[in-house]
């Protein structure tokens, strides 16, 4: 009797035994059911709650069916939608069922029943589906909206016979030409297998390698070829939004169709896309408004994240987000691609993922520095301060401030470092302002390139609006290039409707020069393959803080080597070309290797009302987690402001007023006005 007691007690424990869910394993079972010919499979271990949790949610993404049994002891994955009861899983029963006779006419009337039973429930779920797609955000899939096995089976046939057909034509196999001789189409083989292997890959990929348009389109290539294109959905953010409606292009085309059939794109207020689409190319803010609404990207199957070296806020906040959502989405692949050998750093924070180098192409590009262009050109700088007394470096050492480039250059003897130029070159490099940039200068260096240089077009790196507009009068009053039958100048702005910024892409008409003048939104992921000659003034706005007023300025400020070898890579893409370097060589020298990402050296008011809005947590633990975290004290004066504003309470969530008021409304004021959090409110109250 005890022996029997002791065996009751251990069988019974056996069975409350609660195994753990290996969702890698799991994911591909499941996915041989949904491959495979069997139509459902039955197992027998307990999971507990949160596992079945965990397999119901995977059979769902796999567009399967999914139902617990005997106390959740027996567990069953279908094809076909399963009743909450079953006689042949039920214990209570044992494994024979009793076998009962009926007559013919009982059978059929049997059948007719059930038949009208099955009918009733179709439209009751029919309804319910109605009134769920009302209730769910619209990027949520229910098991009663995804399409059936069946379906997806045809549709895969039918892209991968579409695929096929257009692959066939002339104009694709032109493309098809010219794609092989990108650094990309090499590495093709070994990029897909190392997408297969890993959940995350880091691409560094030198500048013209192809890594932007090929990747993302490899592997909707291969999904396709595969019969795995009706689960595939691929999406590739880019950082700007004409670059993710020119990159969408350019697949397009390479491809033989139609920007929005399986190639599309989405901007803000802007879209280009329909069911067809698997390829999709969006900015960040997109990405991460998909977030809010779902926050497993339920049904994406590729995620590229592209020219991640920028470290813009936007995008180091993406990464902390998709760090926390892998370990959910065990089946979501990652690609993280840069221009720049910065690709270790973004591997070990995605703990040591494999880094895969694409080398580039471009054809030579000369580079000329301030002191050979002047020597070049012979144009002269005059100082305006000191009305040519010769001690404009002196007077000028006043309002160099928190400068360390420019005390450099200041320090530098000219007639000592550059004996072996001549006296003009010395004197105007002596009279060369370190802090204003010189638009007659620019305005010689064009004009010098049009009189003395080849064909091709120009394209010029300014600061921001302001320049861009005085440089276009200038140009306009020129002599030589204000011909506007000779030289078509384009300007080219973040604040420019897309309309307007992609007609920088177009090929100037024959016998006319091409001339853009852009801020550093041209310096990556966009191509205008036409432009041979690159003017780099070594400098770009960025976000600072100004401690003293305790405001957010948006301030010229040079530069990173990395940024400058990118405005390099801009010319050479056709043919060899020159890059123009409007500041010394002893500069460019001294710049850092990397800009300081935008997460260090920015306010973080609006970033922690992001974080409390999007329900993330606690705002110090969370920025903990960044690639490089903020200073602890920043983060914590970000929030005692916030607090005094009235944008957080004392439990530092947002106060239930001001969700709408201090998020909405302070956001809004920041865009227009360029006004701080605390200038915002102000303002409201």
């Amino acid at each position: 009797m005890v022996g029997s007691s002791v065996a009751r007690r251990a069988a019974a424990a056996d069975g409350r035994r609660v195994e753990k869910v290996d969702e890698h394993e799991w994911w591909n079972t499941i996915g041989q059911l949904r491959e495979g010919s069997q139509q459902e499979l039955v197992v027998k271990k307990n999971f507990g709650r949160d596992g079945q949790n965990t397999l119901a949610d995977i059979a769902q993404r796999h567009g399967l069916y999914f139902n617990a049994y005997n106390k959740g002891k027996t567990l069953v994955f279908s094809k076909v939608p399963l009743p909450d009861y079953r006689a042949d899983l039920d214990e209570r029963h044992g494994s024979s069922q009793n076998e009962i006779k009926m007559s013919n006419e009982t059978e059929r009337r049997v059948e007719n029943l059930l038949s009208r039973a099955q009918s009733n429930n179709n439209a009751s779920a029919s309804t319910s589906t109605v009134s769920m797609r009302q209730s769910l955000p619209s990027t949520s899939t229910s098991i009663a909206e995804s399409t059936t096995y069946v379906d997806k089976q045809k549709l895969s046939f039918q892209l991968r016979d579409m695929q096929r057909s257009k692959k066939m034509m002339p104009s694709a196999r032109s493309m098809q030409s010219f794609r092989e001789k990108l650094p990309a189409f090499k590495a093709r083989e070994e990029f897909l297998k190392a997408v297969a292997a890993n959940q995350v890959l880091v691409i560094s990929g030198e500048t013209g390698c192809g890594k932007t348009t090929q990747l993302p389109q490899f592997i909707l290539e291969e999904e396709i070829d595969n019969l795995r294109g009706a689960d595939c959905s691929i999406i590739c953010t880019q950082p700007r939004r004409i670059s993710a409606i020119s990159v969408a292009a350019r697949v397009g085309s390479e491809r033989g169709e139609e920007l929005g059939e399986t190639v599309g794109y989405q901007i803000r207020l802007e879209s280009k896309r329909s069911t067809q689409t698997r390829l999709l190319f969006c900015t960040t803010g997109v990405l991460l408004r998909k977030l809010v609404q779902e926050p497993d990207l339920v049904g994406v199957s590729h995620l590229l994240v592209d020219e991640i070296h920028e470290r813009g806020m936007s995008e180091d906040f993406l990464i902390i987000i998709l760090r926390d959502l892998l370990p959910r989405r065990p089946d979501l692949r990652l690609v993280l691609m840069s221009a720049t050998i910065n690709a270790e750093l973004f591997s070990k924070y995605f703990g040591d993922a494999p880094i895969m180098h694409i080398p580039g192409f471009t054809f030579p590009v000369a580079e000329l520095f301030l002191e050979d262009i002047l020597e070049k050109t012979q144009y002269k700088i005059k100082s305006e301060r000191d009305n040519f007394q010769g001690n404009s470096r002196k007077k000028r050492l006043a309002s160099v401030k928190n400068d360390p480039l420019a005390d450099i250059f200041e320090d530098v003897d000219i007639s000592k470092e550059y004996g072996n130029y001549s006296i003009t070159t010395r004197q105007s490099l002596e009279a060369w302002s370190v802090t204003e940039l010189d638009l007659s200068l620019v305005e010689g260096t064009i004009e010098y390139i049009c009189r003395h240089e080849g064909e091709g077009a120009i394209l010029v790196f300014l600061t921001g609006w302001d320049e861009i507009s005085k440089l276009l009068d200038k140009i306009k009053g020129n002599n030589l290039l204000g011909n506007s039958n000779k030289f078509l100048v384009l300007p080219l702005h973040g604040s420019m409707p897309t309309v307007n910024q992609r007609e920088i892409f177009d090929r100037a008409p024959a016998n006319m020069r091409k001339i853009v003048l852009a801020t550093n939104i041209a310096e990556s992921s966009i191509t205008i393959d036409d432009v041979v000659y690159v003017i780099d003034c070594g400098k770009a706005k960025e976000t600072s803080y100004d401690a003293l007023n305790k405001l957010a300025c948006l301030l010229p400020s040079w530069i990173s080597k990395a940024s400058a070898h990118q405005r390099r890579g801009r010319a050479g893409r056709v043919q060899p070309g020159v890059c123009y370097r409007l500041y010394p060589e002893v500069i460019h020298a001294a710049m850092p290797q990397f800009q300081l990402p935008e997460i260090l050296r920015t306010p973080l008011q609006e970033l922690c009302l992001t974080i409390k809005s999007l329900q993330l947590g606690a705002v110090a633990s969370f920025l903990a987690k960044s690639l490089q975290p903020p200073d602890p004290l920043s983060v914590k004066n970000a929030i005692e402001l916030l607090k005094t504003i009235g944008a957080l309470d004392d439990l530092e969530e947002l106060t239930y007023l001001d969700i709408y008021v201090h998020y909405h409304w302070i956001q809004t004021l920041e865009r227009c006005c360029s006004l701080d959090p605390s200038s915002s409110a102000w303002i409201l109250h």
